[in-house]
Parts: C-alpha cells; structure tokens; sequence
C-alpha cells in the first residue's frame, strides 16, 4: 500500500481507499467511474454532461496538483482522480454525436442491455489501452507543471476513445 493521505485532497485525488487497492491503480479508478458515468447520463442531457464533466476536469487538475504536493510525488500511482475524470469525458462524443447512445442508457430496460454493455466496455478497454500505452501527444502532456500533467494525459487518451467510438459506432 502506498502512503496513506493526509489531506483531503489527497484523499479525494486517491478516490478514498480506490487508488490504494491491490495492483494497477488506474484500472480501479476507471473501473469505478463507468457507474458513476452511468448516473450522470440519466439524469444529465449530454450537453450538461459536458459541462460538469469539463467543472471536474478543471477541479481534478487543482486537486491532484495539491495531492502531488501532499503526497510529494510527481502524479503518484494512488491518485486516479484523473482516470476518473477521464473516462466520463470519454462518452461526451458519442452521446453528442448520436444523441440515441444517451437514450438507451436513460431507459431502465436498456441498462442492462448488449449494445450498453459493449459500449462501456468499450470505454473501459480503450481508455486502459490508451492511458497506458500513451501515444502522441498524450505521453508528451504529462510533462506539463502541477495538476495539468496528471490530468491532461487522461483527458488526450480519452479523445482518442471519442474517436474510435464515433467511428465505431458510424459504422454499425
């Protein structure tokens, strides 16, 4: 386990006890923002859902640049604030360019359905491929100063993700 926080924010970059659980922190902290995505998509319009998730973009960038600094380390692997923030930014595309992705998802009977699943499986995998693999620019963005370069590499993979969704789903 790595060091415990002593801040709030440092308790709250870490996702409480998420990003000290056992092996692959970031995986746990995607993990458990496909249900939160999934609440935020049935009571938000896809539009509103871009909004909170740019409000939290910015917040988590201030509260992981303080967490860095409690924890004092650069983007330490407990704080995974940023891949939360990261995989509700990866089903703004979709949701914008084919408004019936947020419909199936609002529908109870639709929650549980194939098409829905696929879909947040397919956050879940991408976003992991990406965030871990980090292509250009999303390898180059984590150099940025404070909070910025703990975020922004999540969000840049997550615009990957919008992409092959869109172009995924396009195809079908």
């Amino acid at each position: 386990m790595t060091q415990s926080p002593r801040h709030w924010t440092a308790t709250l970059a870490c996702l409480g006890p998420v990003g000290h659980l056992p092996k692959a922190p970031g995986t746990w902290g995607s993990a458990v923002a496909i249900p939160a995505a999934v609440v935020l998509m049935l009571f938000l319009s896809p539009w509103m859902m871009c909004l909170v998730a740019a409000g939290l973009v910015f917040f988590a960038v201030w509260c992981c640049g303080q967490a860095e600094k409690v924890l004092g380390a650069h983007d330490p692997g407990c704080v995974v604030l940023d891949e939360f923030v990261a995989v509700l930014c990866c089903y703004l595309g979709p949701m914008l360019v084919f408004p019936h992705i947020a419909e199936w998802v609002r529908q109870m009977d639709q929650i549980l359905n194939l098409k829905v699943l696929i879909l947040h499986a397919s956050v879940f995998a991408l976003f992991r491929l990406f965030d871990i693999w980090k292509p250009w620019p999303v390898s180059v963005s984590q150099n940025l100063p404070k909070g910025w370069g703990v975020v922004i590499d999540d969000v840049l993979a997550a615009v990957y993700v919008n992409l092959i969704l869109i172009a995924a789903i396009s195809l079908i």
